[in-house]
């Protein structure tokens, strides 16, 4: 038992001695006694304390040392209890050693030593947590008061930049301030005050440009090949002989039909922009927004091509060039005391004369005026012959289908078969970018393209007819 009591002394000897030097830490690193902070800008303004530990550069050295002073207070009530305790402790374990002695020792003495290791115990455990606290507030302020004796003003600061010494003219930054600094001017929507931080508000996104109806490809059979030309055979002309045989053993009659073996190339359409490469990287919806314009573009020029290239160098050889002409022949008169023919009576005869030619007709290609003026045709009584202005049917006439196209000129039409053309793709609408092209690579611009390869055979000229609304 008598060496278990050296022991307690002992650690507890070793705990206070760890407090004390702690304590000691603290006081070398203020630079002076535990005070108050009067005194301390006393102090300060003699001299013997840096300005920081006034409180004057902020509130956080007050802080600190506040809490060290306050970890202080309970490090020396802590030690005063451990020294009780650690009293009441060898008054007891010298009473049990003599009872020892004597071979004798009661419940009640039992029971007081238990108590007071206890104590010892509890003490023993606040000293650990003050010591741990008062080392972390020593690092604390170690760091506090080495950042605050490097910190100059921002005067300071500038009036050492190297770069004034050798000044001649221009923009000189002196000093970078990473501290908030408070003014007394007023805070305003001027632009030397807070007039920078109040920006337009930006509708997101961009505003698209109108998207046209493209539709007359879609009208026609569409093939992909891989190849730049196109070999096909047209039945160049029909004779009809057809009849019955004239008599038993005699010879039937012979139709003749004779072909023409063509050969259409594959034409490129396309076009190009520039843009830069950041522009494209940073925002990437313009990116897309121009993809898509460009692609758009392509393909309205294509439904111009499809209707109306005249075949010459790189242009397609359209739709309307190969038509055959509408005619009136057989057309019956409007009545005299009547209204006139409409054009509506002229598409009407127009689909006629592709059926005619052996082909159902499925569509008529009109302006977008025509097809206005068409729908707001009305009766006598005031009725709208197609419909009314809220049907939401897809446009048809005489059963047809009807494409307004930009591309046809107001007053002509373009009706015929499915039948009449095929469309071949050797390659579909792409869109690239590179930077080889001129000094694009070094002024980090890109060309943006996109192109098409296609051709177009007009198999059955017969089955297309083109004309003019009024029958002309």
């Amino acid at each position: 038992m008598q060496i278990a009591a050296k022991t307690i002394t002992r650690k507890h000897l070793t705990m206070v001695l760890l407090v004390v030097l702690a304590l000691m830490a603290i006081a070398t690193l203020a630079g002076v006694p535990l005070v108050s902070h009067d005194a301390m800008a006393a102090l300060a303004a003699a001299g013997a304390m840096p300005m920081a530990l006034t409180g004057e550069v902020g509130g956080d050295v007050k802080k600190m040392f506040e809490q060290l002073t306050e970890t202080a207070k309970a490090a020396k009530q802590t030690v005063e209890e451990v020294k009780k305790a650690h009293s009441e402790l060898d008054g007891r374990v010298a009473k049990i050693q003599e009872e020892m002695k004597a071979a004798g020792v009661d419940a009640t003495t039992k029971a007081a030593f238990q108590e007071a290791v206890s104590k010892v115990e509890k003490c023993e455990k606040a000293l650990e947590q003050v010591n741990a606290e008062v080392n972390e507030l020593a690092k604390k302020a170690a760091n506090l008061m080495g950042n605050t004796q490097q910190r100059k003003s921002i005067g300071q600061t500038a009036a050492a930049c190297e770069q004034l010494k050798s000044y001649s003219g221009g923009n000189l930054v002196l000093a970078n301030v990473d501290a908030p600094l408070v003014a007394k001017a007023a805070v305003t929507s001027a632009s030397d005050s807070a007039g920078a931080l109040i920006l337009p508000h930006r509708v997101p996104g961009v505003v698209f440009g109108p998207e046209l109806p493209v539709t007359v490809r879609d009208l026609f059979n569409s093939i992909a090949i891989a190849s730049n030309s196109v070999e096909w055979v047209q039945e160049k002309l029909f004779t009809n002989n057809a009849g019955p045989q004239p008599g038993e053993g005699g010879n039937k009659p012979e139709s003749g039909i004779t072909f023409e073996a063509k050969n259409t190339p594959v034409k490129t359409l396309a076009h190009w922009l520039p843009a830069s490469r950041q522009v494209l990287a940073d925002v990437p919806q313009l990116a897309g927004f121009i993809d898509t314009r460009l692609r758009y573009g392509l393909l309205l020029k294509e439904d111009e091509q499809l209707l109306f290239g005249d075949g010459t160098g790189n242009n397609l050889l359209g739709l309307v060039p190969q038509a055959t002409a509408f005619s009136t022949t057989g057309m019956p008169a409007a009545p005299v005391d009547g209204p006139a023919h409409t054009a509506i009576d002229y598409l009407r005869w127009a689909f006629l004369q592709v059926a005619k030619a052996g082909y159902p007709a499925t569509f008529a290609a009109l302006s977008l005026e025509d097809w206005a003026i068409i729908q707001m045709m009305k009766t006598t009584d005031g009725a709208y012959i197609f419909g009314t202005p809220t049907d939401g049917a897809a446009p048809r006439i005489w059963g047809k289908r009807v494409v307004e196209s930009h591309a046809m000129d107001a007053g002509e039409f373009l009706a015929g078969s499915a039948f009449a053309a095929t469309i071949y793709d050797r390659e579909q609408v792409t869109v690239r970018i590179a930077e080889q092209h001129a000094g694009f690579f070094v002024q980090n611009m890109v060309a943006v393209l996109c192109e098409e390869r296609l051709a177009l055979t007009v198999e059955r000229p017969q089955a297309l007819v083109a004309g003019a609304l009024d029958g002309s």
